[in-house]
């Protein structure tokens, strides 16, 4: 998240929505507290959909977007991560 953040010449606080790989709970705690981004502003669909795996990130996207979370022009840090210590990430600005 770092290098991404570094890369895209942004700050956590240039970020509306943090949506990560929703594995389970307390994992994207730690990864909240260990870099820093509030869990408030950190989509989840967990609560509604369990782990779905490579879903999971569309998936909470989806629903902030039907409730009104994610607006025009909000910045999102999307980040999955996966067995073998495989990640990826991106930062996009949402436009819909």
């Amino acid at each position: 998240m770092e290098r991404l953040l570094e890369s895209a010449r942004l700050k956590p606080d240039d970020i509306d929505w943090f949506v990560p790989h929703n594995a389970n709970l307390r994992m994207i705690e730690s990864i909240c507290q260990r870099s820093g981004f509030p869990l408030e502003r950190t989509l989840i669909s967990l609560d509604r959909h369990g782990n779905t795996s490579a879903a999971s990130i569309p998936l909470a996207l989806d629903l902030a977007v039907q409730d009104g979370r994610v607006k025009k022009g909000n910045r999102l840090l999307l980040f999955g991560f996966g067995g073998g210590l495989v990640y990826a990430g991106a930062v996009i600005r949402w436009t819909l």
